[in-house]
């Protein structure tokens, strides 16, 4: 296969579950020598996999990383910081398609371990949008379960953390975010127990977020304190996290100096979280798409006091859009605005003059018209047929600033309108 059908079969793969036995028969032999650090959760996954591959990028430690997202695999799938390898990445592709096709979680994280494998790899950085998969990775000393929270479908969070404490297993160390909610916490605790693994939680008090401008992010966490290419309070949870789990690595038995931490927590680009594109006129890129995402992202607006923006978002299903609109209007999340009663559509103080709201192509017109009727309720908002179009309404009517945000999809295709345009 060239690199252009590898990534097309990989876009193919169909949704759905895959066992361990499955993910494991895909898997080739030198998989074994890797050891693997799963990160699971609703939110942050993305960041917190970013930080520590760069912690152990600046250790020296020939390491992996694989994310989820819309980019095609082989942009998501990267050694020492470097795409992967043309060649493994095909080699890879090769293998996996001779088989019966794995669902596109499993195949999508097949894929990776194969290139870790091939390539050498000491340490694998995973996110894990399937939490069970982590038990078809061989090895796995060190893990992780980031925020959990409401991800705008019915589960609730108990049951959120449930799946994500799938990450665990015998003697491994697991690090979680910060300020989890007691029901999250409790759930996780249990787990590890039940696993026989070591829950480390981040103290709180020992975080510090600091602002020196408007967009600027600065973090302290135990006397590490570095400047973030993540904004927003939130960066400095997984900043914690990030530190907490290279210090449990350390137990394991690697060689990650302090120097390193700072310096690989200092040198993270920001692909995925809130990204400041340009400052006059201001444009921001936020791939949230869960209630906790969207009230993180006006909390940092609101600390920036921005105000007449106008906002393009682009979901890209009707689940929890309902949670997702009223979040972003009020800066909280789906618990927080039951203990909150000042929450009332248009009581809140929010930036947006206008919003712009983008559906899937092709998509059911009777959704599109549901949709839109739940983004009304919260704001001045209008349907668009494409994503261009609402960029090109909205620098025509904005006054301040614009916002894109609702999936990474519509970020990712907002940000190449916009560098081009």
């Amino acid at each position: 296969m060239t690199i252009e059908q590898a990534n097309q079969y990989f876009a193919s793969l169909p949704e759905g579950f895959a066992s361990t036995g499955e993910l494991q028969a895909a898997l080739p032999a030198s998989v074994r020598k890797v050891q693997f650090v799963g990160v699971a959760g609703t939110a942050g996954k993305t960041a917190v996999a970013a930080l520590l591959a760069a912690i152990l990028r600046s250790a020296g430690i020939h390491a992996g990383l694989y994310h989820a997202g819309c980019e095609p695999l082989s942009a998501r799938i990267r050694v020492d910081a470097a795409p992967a390898d043309t060649g493994l990445f095909c080699l890879a592709a090769d293998a996996l398609s001779a088989a019966e096709p794995l669902p596109v979680d499993a195949g999508e994280l097949a894929a990776a371990a194969y290139v870790f494998g091939e390539a050498g790899c000491t340490l694998a950085v995973v996110e894990l949008p399937d939490a069970g998969l982590a038990a078809a990775l061989p090895q796995m000393p060190v893990c992780a379960v980031t925020s959990v929270g409401p991800d705008g479908v019915s589960r609730s969070v108990e049951r959120l953390a449930a799946l994500a404490a799938g990450v665990m297993r015998r003697d491994s160390i697991c690090v979680t975010a910060p300020e989890q909610s007691k029901e999250v916490l409790s759930e996780l605790i249990v787990a590890a127990g039940k696993a026989d693994c070591e829950l480390v939680v981040p103290d709180p008090e020992d975080i510090t977020f600091l602002e020196a401008e408007k967009f600027a992010s600065k973090v302290d966490y135990g006397g590490y304190t570095v400047p973030l290419a993540f904004l927003g309070r939130h960066a400095a949870g997984n900043a914690a996290m990030a530190v907490e789990l290279s210090l449990a690595l350390c137990r394991k038995g690697f060689d990650i100096p302090d120097e390193a931490i700072l310096e690989g927590l200092a040198a993270v680009e920001n692909r995925s979280s809130i990204r400041v594109l340009s400052q006059c006129p201001l444009v921001i890129l936020d791939a949230c798409r869960t209630p906790q995402q969207a009230a993180a992202l006006l909390r940092v607006l609101n600390m920036a006091k921005v105000r007449h923006m106008s906002a393009i978002i682009g979901l890209a299903e009707e689940e929890g859009a309902e949670a997702f609109f009223s979040a972003l209007e009020s800066g909280l999340t789906p618990e927080e605005q039951k203990k909150d009663k000042s929450t009332m559509p248009g009581m809140n103080d929010n930036p947006f003059d206008k919003v712009y709201l983008v559906t899937p192509a092709g998509g059911d017109d009777s959704m599109t018209a549901r949709l839109t009727e739940k983004a009304k309720y919260h704001f001045d908002a209008e349907l668009c047929a494409t994503l261009d179009e609402a960029v090109k309404l909205a620098h025509a009517n904005t006054r301040r600033g614009l916002l894109v945000c609702g999936s990474e999809a519509a970020a990712l295709e907002a940000a190449v309108l916009l560098e081009n345009g």
